[in-house]
């Protein structure tokens, strides 16, 4: 699974929308749509309950979701170390 996916799953998280995290990352929302995906076809859960108004965290996703702001926030202390 790729790091950035993990950026993704924070961000649709964060805001609840596919297409407002799609703006804000600047990519395709089909990109994003990609990405979660793989996301939970890697963890084999559902992370999102999607609807035409947005969508939220299932609570399998909201410990996936926490846990790879926790992943993130330790690559990012690594990546300072040099």
């Amino acid at each position: 699974m790729k790091t950035h996916f993990f950026k993704i799953v924070q961000t649709v998280a964060q805001h609840g929308s596919f297409s407002e995290a799609a703006a804000i990352l600047g990519c395709s929302q089909s990109n994003i749509s990609y990405a979660i995906k793989e996301v939970e076809d890697f963890f084999e859960k559902r992370l999102f309950i999607r609807s035409r108004s947005g969508c939220t965290l299932t609570p399998d996703g909201r410990v996936i979701s926490q846990t790879l702001g926790s992943i993130m926030a330790t690559l990012e202390q690594l990546k300072k170390m040099g």
